[in-house]
């Protein structure tokens, strides 16, 4: 019954009817529970204003898109059949100003938590990154520029080569972590100068203290978005950055949690991910990160929806044409491989800065519809990946490890999901018990049937190549 479902294509989308609130809860293994139903969700950053782009989007099997704060954007999406998240903004953040956008929460709540379209609450994006990484913008590159152009226009020449010196060394200070040592000198020079500083408040030195404060005025809010509004979670995306602990400290404020990770190409031009890997792999490997960082909270994966050239138009034409989009193979692989290491859903951004007649864009569509086809079988409960066995053959690359097997079981049928995180094919035996002593399977996308021997199958998967095998009946 499930293979007649997986493959069938529905290309109408059913509108969300007006009326209540619809709950949404989690289940027991971090799968979202939409009025009772099991879904993995399959997400878009963008909003299209062109209807025809929209209901693409959601044949395609799109379930949740970013919402305007507005009722008429809720009613827009739920037209089309798809879910919507609002950003609460910084009403969510209880650290200043707490009564103002404690008020500002509960009229976002009075506002939208009944419309039948809305189904989750988002924090600010990348909070945390950013209490670090505006700092790391204004005190590594646009302070000291300032303060070297002043220098540069002082007519004392005695001083400016003083205060030259003194702004080298700051920025020496700086390279070497001496953050606090380093700022200090750059406020000294702002006085130097007859000036304030234009943001004393973006340090290095106090980001520890700034990103506590945000963290607890975070934990607030979310404690009185759950009183004012207790059916919609609350997710938070992160950068690809910050270490566990303080990832951890700041998934409190949220009930789902994940980050975005963009790794085509594999270039020196990129460095999304400040992970040893950088390879297409880190998708799964940031994955695992997220769940480190909340344990038994889901994990929702932001993925690649455009090239790094789109959003880089201030880049040389012969770097842009490098930083090129990812191909069908690369975003098939960077799903599946959130899915093996437990994403629970899966959001696209950067579609607003390719062509909707694009490649890139017809690419992600089909990876989205596989998906959405497969739901019945993603949505399946996970056995564990230590039920399974898997062995690499002997190979040129120093490879002893590499794929990776997720078993699931729908209705009493076996459905093994395979990903190889290596650049080089594999052979590999993969061992699992619970399929019996024989039996085959069929592969997905090549058709291939392979046998089943003492437990065992034995088969060869391309590099970054998925599989998704199906037991076929006696």
């Amino acid at each position: 019954m499930i293979a007649r479902i997986l493959f069938s294509v529905v290309m109408t989308v059913t509108p969300i009817l007006v009326g209540h609130a619809v709950p949404a809860m989690l289940d027991d293994d971090g799968m979202l529970l939409v009025d009772g139903r099991r879904l993995f969700i399959l997400g878009l950053y963008e909003n299209p204003t062109d209807d025809a782009v929209l209901r693409e989007a959601a044949a395609a099997g799109i379930k949740l898109v970013y919402a305007a704060a507005s009722r008429e954007s809720l009613d827009r999406l739920g037209s089309h059949g798809v879910y919507a998240w609002l950003n609460t903004g910084s009403h969510i953040d209880l650290s200043e100003n707490a009564d103002a956008r404690g008020a500002g929460l509960k009229e976002m709540v009075e506002r939208f938590a009944d419309h039948p379209a809305l189904l989750v609450w988002e924090v600010p994006d990348e909070a945390l990154w950013n209490t670090w990484y505006n700092a790391l913008l204004w005190r590594g590159g646009a302070e000291p520029k300032a303060l070297a152009e002043q220098i540069a226009a002082l007519e004392d020449a005695t001083q400016r080569d003083q205060l030259s010196a003194d702004l080298e060394r700051s920025r020496a200070l700086h390279r070497e972590g001496c953050y606090a040592a380093s700022e200090k000198l750059a406020e000294d020079l702002w006085r130097a100068l007859g000036q304030n500083s234009p943001h004393p408040e973006l340090g290095l030195a106090n980001a520890p203290h700034r990103a506590g404060r945000l963290y607890q005025g975070m934990v607030k809010g979310r404690a009185l978005l759950g009183e004012l509004d207790p059916v919609h979670p609350v997710w938070m995306n992160h950068a690809p950055r910050n270490q566990v602990a303080q990832l951890a400290r700041f998934n409190e404020a949220a009930d789902i949690v994940g980050c975005d990770i963009y790794p085509v190409p594999e270039s020196p031009h990129v460095r999304h991910s400040d992970l040893l890997d950088r390879t297409l792999a880190s998708v799964g490997a940031y994955t695992r990160r997220m769940q480190q960082a909340a344990p038994g909270k889901p994990v929702w994966m932001v993925l690649q929806g455009f090239g790094w050239g789109d959003i880089q138009p201030e880049r040389p034409p012969e770097i842009r044409e490098q930083l090129r989009r990812p191909t069908l193979a690369e975003t098939r692989f960077m799903a599946f491989d959130a899915i093996v290491h437990g994403a629970r859903g899966i959001l696209y951004w950067g579609t607003a800065y390719i062509e909707k007649d694009s490649t890139c864009w017809r690419d992600l569509l089909t990876v989205v519809k596989e998906l959405d086809d497969l739901q019945p079988v993603i949505t399946g409960h996970d056995v564990s990946h230590a039920s399974v066995r898997v062995t690499i053959e002997e190979t040129f690359g120093s490879h002893d490890e590499g794929v990776t097997v997720l078993p699931k079981r729908v209705e009493n049928e076996w459905w093994l999901i395979v990903v190889n995180e290596r650049s080089d094919p594999l052979t590999y035996m993969a061992r699992f018990d619970l399929l019996g002593q024989s039996g085959s399977f069929r592969e997905r996308y090549t058709g291939a049937v392979v046998d089943l021997q003492d437990s065992a199958f034995r088969h060869t998967i391309p590099g970054y190549g998925v599989q998704i095998f199906h037991r076929l009946s006696p």
